[in-house]
């Protein structure tokens, strides 16, 4: 029973990081490719302090994982089940701005 009870926080913990519409925003940039941290602020349009913030919270929940390239770090999802639901969710659709 324990056992149950912390699988369903951990799952409670992920649908809770993606319930931002910025954190959204970003995994929806990030369903189609690769993006370091510049892109997605861009994407966001608000500053990089704010942007590298919500990407701690999508990659402490392990939604994410950066890779540092030279001087800037590049994420990608790597959850499938939670890809799985964006691309459920999104579809082919693309993401506009």
């Amino acid at each position: 029973m324990q056992r149950s009870i912390r699988r369903y926080k951990k799952i409670s913990r992920i649908f809770q990081a993606m319930a931002h519409p910025a954190r959204l925003k970003l995994l929806h940039n990030l369903l189609e490719k690769e993006c370091c941290v510049g892109e997605l602020q861009k994407c966001l349009q608000i500053s990089q302090p704010n942007t590298s913030q919500h990407l701690k919270i999508l990659r402490t929940v392990g939604i994410i994982k950066g890779k540092k390239e030279k001087n800037r770090v590049c994420y990608r999802i790597v959850d499938k089940n939670v890809k799985q639901i964006l691309t459920m969710y999104f579809g082919g659709e693309k993401k506009n701005g």
